[in-house]
Order: C-alpha cells, then structure tokens, then sequence
C-alpha cells in the first residue's frame, strides 16, 4: 500500500512539475530581434504622422491594439526642443508619468516591445498579464538625441499581455515611446522536457488506477 502511495505521489509531483515549468511569467528581451525570432509580430504602430510639433489625440487614444490612458496623452516631435522626439515622434504624458496603456485581448499577445527614450534618469516598466504583474524597474535609455533604446518582453506559460505602465523618476522627468510591436509567439506545445515530464506523469498515474480498478482506462 505504501509503495503503491509513493508511485502515486511521483506522478503527481512530476505533473506539478510540468505546470510549474511552463508558468515562467514575462521575460526580457534586449534586442527588437529577439523578438521578431520569438514568433510573428501581428501589430506595429508609431506617431510619425503627427508631425514635429506637440498633439493630443485624446484620452483613451487607441492605436496598433493599444489604447493609451495616460492622464494627458501627448505626442512629441522634433520642433519642440525636447529631446525625446528628436529622433521621432514619441507618445508621451504632459503630466510627466507614467505613459500608460491597456493592450487588446482579441488575440493572446504574448510579445510586447516598444522603442523609448527619456529626458533623464532611468524608468521603470510594469506590466499586467491576465495572471498578474511584473515589474522590471532602474531600466536606462537614452535621451532621444542620442536615439531610442529598445525595450521588449515576452509572456510564457499560458500568460499574455493586458496593459504596461513606462515610469519616469517624476516631474521634469519626460520619457516617450515609439515603435510599438504586438506579437504572438510560436510556443503552441510545451518544451521537450517539460512534455516528457507530463507524459511520465500521466503515465503513472493510468498504471494506478488501472491496478486499483482492474480495469482499461480507454475503450
């Protein structure tokens, strides 16, 4: 009886262990490559057509499956004299931080990047998946003379993206974000491991309960 109890215990320690395995969370992904070699970009947006001056589309401003709810959405071009839209024209918030924006569920977006620069300081990103979340925070950018950094990130085990938050230090600290990429990635199955882990898992648990019933499980 014990024995049999041991088995059982394996069984379902090894498919605990594949569930685990797959719920990773978001990842970080420092090239916009990595990104495109992830899976395929369904959705890619920018601001270049608002020109060099400043604009304000309007709250809950939706573009390439974003809608941005920033307090003041505000668009920055060259002509303005501040730094992160010189390279080009960048989303960004009159009232300093944070740039927020809720992302489309219609598809499952399992990959979410955006190029950014910020005045000064660093910025924190936080990003909310149907399962919670996660905060990558003290990031660097650039100024925006000096170009955009990108910043990318990928959700695995079942998660995808709802909305993000980009953090500045505070007031005088202006970032913005340009380039936004949506995308849907390739891991349809579970790893190798992780699926021989579920189908020993599985395994052993048909084994005892065809010995405690006397009986097939399938017909």
């Amino acid at each position: 009886m014990f024995k049999r109890f041991k088995q059982t215990a394996l069984a379902i320690t090894l498919l605990a262990a594949c569930a685990a395995g797959a719920n990773a969370g978001v990842l970080r992904l420092d090239q916009r490559s990595e990104m495109a070699q992830a899976g395929q970009i369904l959705q890619a947006s920018d601001f270049d057509d608002f020109g060099a001056g400043y604009h304000f589309p309007g709250g809950g401003f939706t573009r390439g499956g974003v809608q941005y709810n920033s307090a003041e959405n505000l668009i920055v071009g060259a002509s303005t004299g501040l730094s992160i839209g010189q390279s080009r024209p960048v989303m960004s918030n009159e009232y300093w931080s944070p740039i927020e924006g809720g992302i489309a569920t219609d598809v499952p977006y399992t990959l979410f990047g955006f190029d950014a620069a910020v005045t000064g300081g660093s910025v924190d990103v936080i990003l909310a998946t149907n399962l919670g979340s996660y905060l990558f925070d003290g990031l660097s950018l650039r100024d925006g003379l000096a170009g955009l950094d990108f910043l990318g990130f990928q959700a695995t085990g079942g998660e995808y993206f709802t909305g993000f938050e980009l953090r500045s230090m505070g007031e005088g600290y202006l970032a913005g974000i340009t380039n936004v990429a949506l995308g849907s990635d390739r891991a349809a199955v579970p790893e190798p491991g992780a699926m021989a882990l579920l189908l020993i898992g599985l395994g052993l648990l048909v084994g005892r309960v065809r010995r405690w019933t006397g009986a097939p499980i399938f017909h």
